[in-house]
């Protein structure tokens, strides 16, 4: 256990922590946190939030941002401090936000008592470096995924530094270890973390329904990858028209690409078995996204590498739904291999290939034990490998050993 010293000892840095504004984001994070408070741990979140100058002159679609406060706001049983910098987004200014981003964390970070911050996001842990070394404690950096791909292009640069001073730095799996590598990160510095699903909040409480039920949940990116999924279901009814009257997809998310998507769907005709639920603008957003896992009889994310490099770390909706019985469909593509075990928990396809996505889902619709038995399989993976419980304990072990070895030395 760290020094009983003041008000917080642990210091969690992440973008867009969740908020009654935006109970979906970040809720990884929060999940952690509230794991460390019942352990024993009193972490405080730093979560700066970007003030976009001049809004209207740029075409890029923003998040919903958070309103900055320097405050200690109470979130949920967290403690949260959200305060303002100014971020341009345009990547030939990323220099200029990122600096902007190190004076904000140096300025709102600085807790005399904290023991060891946790940066989630690369540049998150570049631009904590200041405080770290102000601070003198240890710095550990979890990466996703975005901060490796499309976007980690454009922090390669700013990751030297953060490779010279970081103490240790986690990765969701080894696709994404071996992706550090490759950027200049020491292997003897990188550990693989993954992610936990709290098995008591989704669980295989069944759900009748009077339709076959397919789900997805994501962020409307192109590198989700719906738009193979409509094709292949649009493949699917075209060998089976029949079934068209029994099988709904619900697409749960929004985002940029939603308009794309839409009109693809309105091509191949599917208008009447697609249903959009964009649960981000919902305050139950989580509860949304839970009770329709457990209605669902088929989980669907077939992710792809985007032509500018964007790339996912391992989806925690895959998680989640294997956590609550679901067998699923997704795509060779980053760390899902390891979440999604191909032939044993669900079915994984090549990128950007329709033919085996629509033959996954006739497998999996046509067959009722198959599928039964690939439930039983997630549930148990998930409980295994990706149970909340755990990895906060090994999350714990991990941050005492850095603080052990510091004042130890």
């Amino acid at each position: 256990m760290l020094p009983d010293l003041g008000e917080y000892n642990i210091l969690e840095i992440t973008d867009r922590y969740s908020s009654k504004k935006n109970p979906s984001s970040s809720t990884w994070v929060y999940d952690q946190v509230v794991g460390l408070i019942k352990l024993g741990y009193k972490p405080l979140t730093l979560s700066p939030t970007p003030i976009i100058p001049f809004k209207g002159l740029f075409k890029k679609k923003f998040w919903v941002y958070d309103t900055p406060s320097v405050s200690i706001e109470e979130y949920n049983g967290t403690k949260v401090v959200r305060p303002g910098y100014i971020k341009v987004p345009y990547n030939k200014f990323i220099r200029f936000s990122l600096n902007n981003l190190s004076n904000c964390l140096l300025k709102h970070g600085y807790y005399k008592d904290i023991k060891i911050i946790h940066s989630h996001f690369g540049q998150n842990g570049f631009a904590a470096l200041k405080l770290k070394n102000k601070l003198k404690v240890p710095l550990i950096t979890s990466f996703y995924g975005f901060d490796l791909g499309s976007s980690g292009k454009f922090y390669r640069s700013y990751y030297v530094d953060l490779i010279k001073q970081g103490d240790l730095f986690l990765a969701l799996s080894q696709d994404m270890k071996s992706d550090l590598i490759k950027y200049g990160f020491p292997e003897e510095k990188i550990l693989i973390h993954h992610l936990g699903i709290d098995l008591n909040y989704f669980n295989c409480s069944a759900r009748n329904q009077e339709k076959f039920i397919l789900l997805s949940v994501a962020r409307l990116f192109e590198e989700k990858g719906i738009q193979f999924i409509i094709l292949a279901l649009s493949k699917f009814f075209e060998k089976y028209p029949q079934e068209k009257k029994n099988i709904i997809y619900k697409i749960i998310g929004g985002g940029p690409y939603e308009r794309e998507l839409k009109i693809l769907i309105e091509k191949n005709k599917l208008t009447n078995n697609i249903i959009f639920i964009n649960n981000l603008i919902m305050p139950n957003s989580r509860e949304i996204v839970k009770e329709e896992m457990m209605s669902c009889n088929l989980f669907l994310l077939c992710s792809i590498l985007t032509e500018v490099g964007g790339k996912e770390g391992t989806p925690v909706v895959l998680m989640e739904a294997q956590a609550c019985g679901k067998p699923c469909i997704a795509s060779f593509h980053a760390g899902i291999p390891e979440v999604v075990i191909n032939n044993e928990t669900g079915i994984l396809t090549k990128e950007r290939n329709v033919e085996e996505i629509a033959v996954a889902i006739e497998t999996l619709y046509f067959q009722h034990s198959l599928r039964e038995n690939y439930g039983l399989n997630a549930r148990n993976h998930i409980s295994k490998e990706f149970n909340h419980n755990i990895q906060v304990q090994k999350l714990a072990g991990i941050i005492e050993k850095l603080i052990n070895d510091k004042y130890n030395a």
